[in-house]
Parts: structure tokens; sequence; C-alpha cells
């Protein structure tokens, strides 16, 4: 016998997680806005986006292999992963291209970002139900 966890909602925790960060990128740049500049607002947009736009593509790779075997999935898991991290340096240097960007701002908008992954097994772990399935049909 052995068990798996069955994700209990059709919105899928990829998706909230996905949300989520779209969501405070664009509240921190809101904070940003509102208290200090523009050109700050633009810069923390900016660090949200490089923390959004990698984790989009990699859902998105392993969203074509969903119904493969495992074998295809872990390397669907580590070749997005690394293209992943590749995508982010690219958007960095990129990021850093852009006249006035600010360095704070940018930042601390891309760790709020990628602050929502430490979150989401408290924040969705409701999602998951543990099943018991038996091997022998």
């Amino acid at each position: 016998m052995g068990w798996v966890m069955v994700e209990k909602t059709p919105f899928t925790t990829v998706r909230k997680i996905l949300i989520l960060q779209a969501s405070i990128a664009v509240l921190v740049s809101m904070v940003f806005l509102l208290l200090t500049s523009e050109i700050k607002a633009l810069s923390s947009i900016i660090g949200g986006m490089i923390a959004f736009l990698p984790n989009l593509y990699f859902a998105y790779r392993l969203s074509l292999v969903k119904e493969s075997s495992a074998k295809k999935i872990v390397q669907s898991f580590y070749s997005g992963e690394s293209r992943k991290v590749i995508m982010t340096c690219v958007l960095f240097a990129l990021a850093f291209q852009v006249p006035n960007v600010q360095f704070f701002p940018l930042m601390a908008c891309f760790v709020a970002a990628l602050s929502v992954f430490w979150l989401a097994l408290i924040l969705f772990a409701q999602d998951f139900e543990i099943k018991s399935v038996r091997e022998d049909g």
C-alpha cells in the first residue's frame, strides 16, 4: 500500500502561487508609488516581474508534461528550473540597463514576490489530502 497527495480543488496551487506573486508585486509597487516616486514604483514592478516571469515559464513547462511518465516529468523539472535561473539572470541584466532603475525597490519587490514560496505550504496546505493507494489494484 502506498500514499499519494491529491489536490482537492480544481484551482491549482501553482495557479494560486502565481496569482499571489503577481498580487504581491503590484501591492509592493503601489506602496512605492504612494510613498515615494514613480521611478521607485517602476523599479519595484521590474523586480516583481523578474520574480514572476521565470516562475510563469516554469509552471507552463511543467503543465506540458502533466500526463507524462515520471522520467519525462523529472527531466522537464530540471530543464525548466535551469532555464528559470538563466532567465532570472538575463532579466536582472536587462533591468539594470533601464535608465534610473533603483536597486532597493527592485530587490524589495523581487524578494517579496519570491517569499510567496516560503508561505505557500502553510497557506495552501488545506488544498491537499493524503489518500492511501493499494498497489494490487
